[in-house]
C-alpha cells in the first residue's frame, strides 16, 4: 500500500558533491574582541557622561556661590538703601522746618519798624489816635488743578498771600494833611498802595481844652476857643514783601535783630 523510497545516493562516494565553506574574516562567533570594544565603547561614553556631570556640578555649585555672594552684597545694598532714605527723608524733614522757620522770619514786620516809619510819613498838624489791626482769616487751600489742567494750562504766578489790614484814626488841622498822610502810605514799602484808602474824613470840635492858671484869669479872663480838627480814618494793608526784600529800610527803622536773622539764614542758603 506505501512505498518506502530511500535515496542512498548521498552515502554513495561517488556520489558526494563538496559543500562551500563559509568564508572567514578573522572573526568568529567565539572571538571576545567585539565584546570588549563595545564594553570599552560603554565604558568611554559613561565616563564622558560622568564627567560632564561632574564638571556641571562643580560650574553649578561655583555659581551658586557667587549668587549667594551677590544676595548677600545686595542685602548689604538693600540696608544701605534704607539708612540713605531714612536720611534722605529727616533730610527734608529738617529742611521743611528750617524753609518754615525762614518764612516766619521773612514774614516778620516789627512794630518797632513800623512806628519809626509812622515817625517819617505822619505830617507836622496829624495826629494818630488810635491803630487797629485786623489779621487775615485763615482758609483752606483750594485744591490743586488736574493733571490734564495742568498739561492744557500755561503755569500762572501765585497771588500775593493776604496780609493784615491796619485802620488808623486821628485828627488833622486840615483835610490837605490828611491827604498828605494818605499819600505817604501810598508810596511806603511797608503798605500796599493800591489798598491804601481813607475811610472817613470830617471836621469836628477840637476835643483839646485850655485851662489857665489862677495868676492869669486877670490877663484874660475869657477861654479862647481852639480850632476844629478834622478827624480821619485811614485803612491799608501790609506790604506783601517779605522782610528779606525790606533789609535796607528795616535797617534804617532800628530793627537790627530781625535784620541780622534774615541775613544768617541767607548765608546759610534757606532763603
Amino acid at each position: 500500500m506505501y512505498g518506502l523510497d530511500i535515496n542512498f545516493l548521498n552515502d554513495r562516494p561517488e556520489y558526494k558533491k563538496d559543500i562551500p565553506k563559509l568564508e572567514s574574516n578573522g572573526l568568529s562567533l567565539e572571538d571576545p574582541r567585539p565584546i570588549l570594544i563595545g564594553a570599552a565603547v560603554a565604558v568611554g561614553v559613561n565616563g564622558l557622561v560622568a564627567g560632564g556631570w561632574l564638571y556641571l556640578n562643580q560650574v553649578n555649585t561655583r555659581l551658586q556661590t557667587d549668587l549667594d555672594k551677590l544676595n548677600g552684597e545686595l542685602s548689604a545694598l538693600d540696608a544701605k538703601i534704607k539708612d540713605l532714605e531714612a536720611i534722605k527723608e529727616t533730610t527734608k524733614k529738617f529742611e521743611a522746618e528750617a524753609k518754615a522757620l525762614a518764612t516766619v522770619f521773612d514774614q516778620i514786620k516789627p512794630w518797632s519798624a513800623l512806628l519809626g516809619e509812622f515817625g517819617s510819613l505822619v505830617p507836622r498838624g496829624v495826629t494818630i489816635t488810635s491803630i487797629e489791626q485786623k489779621e487775615v482769616a485763615v482758609t483752606a487751600p483750594a485744591p490743586p488743578p488736574k493733571s490734564n489742567e495742568k498739561e492744557n494750562k500755561k503755569e500762572t504766578p501765585e497771588p500775593p498771600k493776604p496780609t493784615a489790614t491796619l485802620l488808623f484814626r486821628g485828627t488833622s488841622d486840615s483835610y490837605g494833611k490828611v491827604n498828605d498822610f494818605l499819600l505817604l502810605l501810598e508810596s511806603s514799602p511797608f503798605f500796599q498802595g493800591e489798598k491804601t484808602k481813607l475811610i472817613s474824613a470830617s471836621k469836628k470840635p477840637n476835643p483839646a481844652t485850655l485851662e489857665l492858671k489862677e495868676s492869669n484869669r486877670t490877663l484874660a479872663p475869657e477861654i479862647p476857643e481852639l480850632p476844629a480838627v478834622v478827624e480821619y480814618s485811614i485803612e491799608t494793608n501790609l506790604s506783601p514783601l517779605g522782610a528779606s526784600e525790606l533789609l535796607s529800610q528795616l535797617k534804617s527803622k532800628g530793627a537790627i535783630g530781625l535784620v541780622d536773622r534774615i541775613e544768617t539764614l541767607k548765608e546759610k542758603g534757606v532763603i
